[in-house]
């Protein structure tokens, strides 16, 4: 969980604003009742790096930042790069990822409002029609170069100075951190309208080959020698383009933003552009939020927009007409999402009797608004930039929150019981003891895998049963394992430095897709053991799997059998009484230890429990 800054000042001027409610000496305990972890109240020092006027605020036990975490300038080399610009008084809260909405003054003081009663029910926010056009490429739907999702609006009659601009900053990195993923799922851009072309020329967001053109980013100065670089060498030679490469790994086009008249405004989720910077002097912003998901790009959208909306009082917004290969969708869109909620569902989960005016009331605290409706259900309109509002259950918790948990009164279970173990986790100890005695090392290999490692290694053809990661974080880890095997080979292979002869076992769930669960797979329990060393072979593995057996008191017989992975003549199956097959043993196949790197005979077993 992140630590949050939250400028005590501000936001005591931002929830007083109509009348005061709140003083200094009550935030702690009124943020706690919120639901907020406070750390402490402390007092920072903030800096601003004079080469990309990146804002950075210390604590004293922080000391002075040594280089910018935006453009890299090392202050120890550059102190004339670093300037302080004063003291200011903050409460360190220790956020959920799930909340970025409250991760800013404005958002917090939204909150904060309603939950003190100044301000209740469903805030509403003016967005103005769009006047500039947005262009999608469908190229951006397409595998080589997918970032399919944009969002964008048109900040006007801003003021910046100092605080401002590091409450944008902040905000804008925080959305990058919770809901983007460090960029993954959604990256935000901020550009000064004044650099770009006017509202009648479309803008694009298109994809461009590796080297198809050429702009200054943002740190670089335009007379720079090199300055002036490909979408390929940003990524290879700018400090943010190293560090976020991997987001366009394998890409043959790069995602970019340009304006009417084709100036570049960034490259996502890479850099922006040094002529689109923000600074002082800046009255009115383009905004745009781009990424993998449409429901975290919109969401943060609507966070930094009604965030800076609450600081900011003069604000206008503007919408944009985002024109894509198959659709037209006008953003910022702060349509409210519709959600039912039972009152009695509510008075069950939460412990206490609630009337439906009272449920309402406790909403609309919470920033809903509520309509009830005469067969005891109210209709619930939920806040656009909530992102953590999915189900029933969501409100329920937050009428708990504004009810307040130190209010509920604890009782006692009217029954009581005593905790069994699961009978297949004592039978996972009885395998375990069984293995130990026979003198096996147990170990724990990672649950996620990949088809390579599960299937071509060991010569077979990919299970359809496998189930698969919509989103994986790396090439190794693409799939749920289906057995315990390739790990245990694996682990063989990072000791083989050790002497021989090694015995490893492990108990653990492989996963499998299975329509008749209601999440559509399974977990199955297996048991897995591995010996190699220079005189290892069929008969050891035997060996084991009869004393394991008979020691488990499983009814099982041993069936000749062939699979790809063992030497043919030395694989057999175990098999129950009523012939169902129960796992597999055998000398592994020698082009399959090429495959690991192993260099000694190594018989396996493995059994479902």
């Amino acid at each position: 969980m992140p630590l949050i800054n939250m400028p005590v000042d501000l936001l005591l001027e931002l929830v007083n604003a109509d009348r005061e409610v709140l003083t200094e000496a009550a935030v702690s305990d009124t943020l706690h009742d919120m639901g907020v972890e406070v750390e402490e109240l402390t007092a920072t020092t903030v800096y601003v790096c004079r080469a990309c006027d990146n804002v950075i605020e210390q604590t004293k036990a922080q000391g002075a930042p040594l280089h910018c975490a935006k453009c890299g300038t090392d202050f120890r080399e550059r102190t004339d790069l670093l300037k302080e610009l004063g003291q200011n008084k903050v409460a360190r809260l220790d956020m959920l990822a799930v909340r970025p909405d409250i991760f800013d003054p404005g958002g917090m003081a939204r909150y904060m409002r309603g939950f003190l009663g100044v301000r209740t029910g469903l805030i509403e926010y003016e967005i103005r029609e769009p006047k500039l056009t947005l262009r999608v490429d469908p190229k951006l739907s397409r595998p080589e170069s997918y970032r399919p999702h944009i969002a964008c609006a048109v900040l006007r009659n801003m003021v910046l100075d100092d605080d401002r601009i590091k409450l944008l900053m902040n905000l804008q990195e925080d959305l990058h951190w919770s809901l983007g993923r460090d960029r993954k799922l959604a990256s935000i851009g901020v550009y000064d309208l004044a650099t770009l072309s006017d509202d009648e020329q479309p803008y694009s967001f298109e994809a461009v080959a590796p080297d198809g053109l050429r702009f200054v980013p943002l740190g670089f100065s335009p007379d720079d020698a090199g300055a002036n670089m490909t979408p390929g060498e940003i990524l290879e030679k700018h400090k943010t383009g190293q560090k976020y490469a991997h987001l366009l790994a394998g890409f043959s086009a790069f995602p970019l933003l340009r304006d009417g008249r084709g100036a570049v405004l960034s490259m996502p989720p890479i850099i922006n552009s040094e002529a689109t910077r923000c600074t002082r002097e800046t009255t009115q912003c383009f905004v745009d939020v781009t990424g993998l998901s449409n429901r975290t790009v919109e969401r943060s959208l609507n966070v930094l927009v009604t965030g800076l909306m609450e600081v900011m009082p003069e604000l206008v917004v503007e919408a944009v007409r985002i024109v894509g290969p198959d659709e037209e969708r006008i953003t910022p869109d702060l349509t409210p999402a519709p959600m039912t909620l039972g009152v009695q569902e509510a008075c069950d989960t939460i412990g206490i009797p609630l009337e439906a005016d009272q449920l309402a009331s406790l909403l609309e605290r919470m920033g809903h608004g509520v309509a009830k409706s005469p067969d005891g259900v109210l209709q619930v309109r939920v806040p656009a930039w909530r992102n953590d509002v999915m189900h029933p259950v969501d409100l329920i918790e937050d009428a708990a929150i504004a009810y307040g948990y130190e209010n509920l009164k604890p009782e006692l279970v009217p029954t009581f019981t005593v905790g069994a173990p699961r009978e297949i986790e004592e039978r996972s100890a009885a395998a375990r003891r069984v293995l130990t005695g026979l003198g096996f090392h147990q170990v724990m290999t990672l649950p996620l895998s990949s088809e390579n490692a599960a299937f071509e290694k060991w010569r077979i053809e990919p299970d359809p049963r496998a189930v698969k990661i919509e989103n994986p974080i790396s090439v190794e880890q693409t799939i749920c394992r289906v057995s315990l095997l390739p790990g245990l080979l694996e682990t063989l292979a990072i000791n083989k430095q050790y002497d021989l002869p090694q015995y490893l076992f492990e108990v653990g769930d492989c996963c499998f897709v299975d329509s008749d669960e209601e999440t559509g797979a399974r977990e199955a329990r297996q048991v897995a053991a591995a010996m190699i060393g220079t005189r290892v072979g069929f008969a050891d593995i035997r060996a084991v799997a009869d004393a394991f057996v008979r020691e488990m008191d499983l009814a099982s017989t041993i069936a000749a059998t062939e699979h790809p992975g063992f030497i043919a003549g030395r694989v057999a199956k175990l098999v129950d009484a009523n012939g169902e097959r129960l796992g597999v043993l055998g000398e592994v196949h020698p082009i399959v230890l090429e495959n690991y790197g192993l260099k000694h005979p190594v018989s396996v077993l493995e059994l479902s429990l």
